[in-house]
């Protein structure tokens, strides 16, 4: 059977939900004998939910060493045996998952929704919700899991 899907973008923010959107990429990619690609964005809030325009972020150099070292560290945790690679980018998240997206050539995107509702969801802006309606490849999302 072909696969499906060969490249898998995974956004991680180090939260609990980012973490369980990885074990689903890592699942798919073993199935499909794919690469993930882990990202994290380091930067301003997403302004989706605002008329404010994007913030330019001077980089952090030590703050992106520490990103890389943190998704190196789960990539061996999380997917042992899996074809992978990590980004760290700066900005406002959903630009820059769609960004690497695109220059990347990923086939799917796999990634974590906070939940957030009401005023939260207005004032922080859903990366997970932009993603979804600009992605030109198809986005799994994973909602959070009850707390318990």
């Amino acid at each position: 059977m072909a696969a499906v899907f060969s490249t898998i973008l995974c956004p991680i923010d180090f939260e609990r939900d980012s973490m369980d959107a990885l074990e689903l990429a890592c699942r798919l990619a073993k199935q499909n004998s794919a690469t993930v690609y882990l990202l994290t964005v380091i930067g301003a809030p997403s302004t989706a939910a605002t008329a404010l325009p994007p913030v330019q972020l001077n980089p952090n150099l030590e703050f992106e060493a520490e990103c890389i070292r943190r998704l190196e560290v789960i990539a061996r945790e999380k997917l042992a045996g899996v074809s992978h690679k990590v980004f760290v980018a700066s900005g406002n998240a959903a630009p820059e998952i769609l960004n690497l997206t695109a220059e990347l050539d990923i086939e799917l995107i796999v990634m974590g929704t906070h939940g957030r509702t009401g005023l939260k969801h207005f004032l922080l802006g859903s990366v997970a919700e932009r993603v979804v309606r600009e992605s030109p490849v198809p986005v799994l999302t994973i909602h959070p899991k009850p707390a318990g």
